[in-house]
């Protein structure tokens, strides 16, 4: 299973290699908004959080996301994760509600991926 963290910025060509294992056109991430780095690939955002965990991130900085590489703008990020449920941090839903982080992840994405 190939999970990259991304801390420059990865073309889409790259992006689709590695969704290939799995999705195609559509891969897994996930975001430490804090360190404001991503990991993409696996199979489940879990695949890509423990990656995170791994090099030093913090579980309540990291949101789960899936890209939808070919898909422009605000239509290629979809906000839903198991590891999105988070009573304590105030979101109960498996999609991530909270408006400032959606905004802060979205401006990672977009920083890295071109």
């Amino acid at each position: 299973m190939k999970i990259e963290i991304i801390t420059d910025a990865i073309s889409k060509d790259v992006l689709r290699e590695i969704a290939q294992e799995f999705y195609g056109d559509m891969i897994k991430a996930t975001v430490d908004v804090e360190k404001q780095i991503l990991a993409v690939g696996g199979e489940w955002h879990m695949d890509s959080n423990n990656v995170l965990i791994d090099n030093g991130s913090n579980q309540p900085d990291i949101w789960g996301i899936n890209i939808y590489i070919d898909r422009e703008n605000d239509d290629r990020l979809e906000y839903v994760s198991l590891i999105n449920i988070r009573p304590l941090q105030g979101n109960r839903t498996m999609e991530l509600r909270n408006e400032e982080l959606r905004n802060k992840i979205k401006a990672i994405v977009n920083r890295f991926i071109v």
